[in-house]
């Protein structure tokens, strides 16, 4: 057996011995497990970012059983986790490199200084702004402690193989709730539209999220299932990609449905033009065969649809959004002042043409990120998603003719689906997404970095 697992058995039977002899089997067991979950990362640094992808699961399971400080501030924590494991790394790792630096370090560096600008020179009410520029700035340092935790492609792999599982038995709960019809607040349909039974969120909040998260995940699934040898692990991941995808269509997410046809586009187009036509032919047959997709699609395009939009949908947020952007040009309204979480928590508001308007999600996070930092911080979040794209096609282009070519595309392809589906919602207001994004940007970094360098295992 491994020595170092080992380790974790002799620690893990000593603590469970103390503690059970203070008399508490549960504390025993609590700390047993918080020791050998420690021990495991101390051996195996890169475990760490499992964690990680199973974020979904961690953040309900808390949120719904703990509550408190520990559901509320887990993920914050866990990042200051990760960073002192990466100081642990720099000072006993001597064989591997201490910092690794890949192309997306520069704009990250650059995005946040521009917020920073936007912070210091616009901030109507400094608390206020800094918090915004905490839920803009917070998620994005995933990106770097998961570039310095990542090993090699061997170790991507298994990290986005771990959260592919992890999503497609989400998919699967989903697929439940469509077939039991699970309850909907009436507010996630209009009330002038007909044909949709339920709208399929399984363990999140929202089926906009949940078609984000499936958006991101289908084109890896799609990946994993084309690039496995093994019969039966093909079966495996073409049934959850097949799941994703029927849950997909049971979310009812317009916004996701054409963030992951983008993402479909985007991994034909990298992968195998074939597969374009097909791919076509068969969203069309969705559009006529399903009616729910059909109704949903149809219904956009309606007299009745615009008309409800211009009252109190997307469209009149749109709007106002950018008839605010008229008044504040430059540096925005603020940080955390209109469009988002954070102004929606402090129920703000602003004047537009001599009218007072409470605050909303803007369902457009580009245009929200306008509102609240202006042309200077939409140029930079532009500047910043097109890096993500132009750095994904530099490992795809790196890693063409290995194992590892078509997971590539398949990440990339995911990415692109969210960075389009968050032009028609606030996807990045949601910890869970921008976590996971930030976190396969990382993924992808980390494989650069092991190709450049020729880190190609262990």
């Amino acid at each position: 057996m491994n020595r170092s697992y080992l380790i974790i058995i002799a620690a893990v039977a000593f603590v469970l011995g103390f503690a059970a002899a203070l008399g508490s089997v549960i504390i025993a067991l609590g700390a047993a497990c918080a020791l050998a979950f420690v021990i495991m990362l101390l051996v195996d640094y890169e475990k760490s970012i499992y964690v990680l992808a199973a974020y979904s699961v961690l953040d309900y399971v808390l949120r719904t059983f703990v509550g408190g400080v520990l559901a509320s501030a887990w993920d914050e924590a866990f990042l200051l986790a990760l960073i002192l494991l990466w100081l642990y790394k720099w000072a006993m790792c001597r064989n591997e490199k201490p910092f690794k630096a890949a192309p997306m370090d520069l704009p990250i560096v650059i995005f946040i200084a521009v917020m920073l600008v936007v912070l210091i020179v616009n901030s109507p009410d400094f608390s206020i702004s800094l918090e915004g520029f905490r839920a803009v700035v917070q998620y994005i340092l995933w990106y770097f402690v998961v570039l310095q935790l990542v090993k090699n492609q061997e170790g991507a792999k298994g990290i986005t193989t771990f959260f592919v599982a992890v999503v497609g038995l989400m998919a699967v709960h989903g697929v439940f709730q469509y077939i039991i019809g699970v309850e909907m607040p009436a507010g996630w349909v209009d009330r002038n539209e007909a044909g949709v039974r339920t709208r399929v969120y399984s363990i999140l909040t929202s089926p906009n999220i949940f078609g984000s998260l499936l958006t991101l995940a289908c084109p890896m699934a799609v990946s994993l299932c084309l690039g496995e040898k093994s019969t039966g692990r093909k079966i495996v991941f073409g049934g959850f990609a097949l799941m994703m995808m029927a849950s997909l269509v049971f979310t009812s997410s317009r916004g996701a449905w054409i963030g992951f046809a983008v993402a479909f586009l985007v991994y034909v187009l990298l992968k195998d033009k074939r597969l374009l036509i097909p791919g076509i032919i068969a969203i069309v047959l969705v559009i006529a065969l399903v009616p729910s997709v059909g109704n949903r699609i149809t219904y956009m395009l309606s007299p009745e649809y615009i008309e409800s939009s211009l009252k109190g949908g997307r469209l009149v947020r749109w709007l106002t959004g950018l008839r605010i952007l008229e008044f504040y040009p430059i540096f925005g309204l603020g940080l955390g002042h209109f469009g988002g979480a954070v102004a929606m928590n402090h129920g703000l508001s602003t004047v537009v043409d001599v009218e007072v308007v409470d605050t909303f999600y803007m369902d457009n996070y580009y245009l929200k990120t306008a509102v609240e930092s202006g042309i200077v911080g939409f140029i930079a979040f532009v500047f910043l998603m097109y890096q993500v794209f132009i750095n994904g096609l530099r490992v795809v282009k790196l890693t063409k003719g290995d194992d590892f070519n078509r997971l590539a595309c398949g990440i990339l392809a995911g990415l692109s689906g969210v960075m389009v589906h968050n032009w028609v919602e606030n996807v990045f207001e949601v910890p869970l997404m921008t976590t996971v994004f930030w976190m396969f940007v990382g993924v992808l970094m980390a494989v650069w970095y092991s190709k450049v360098h020729g880190i190609e295992r262990e």
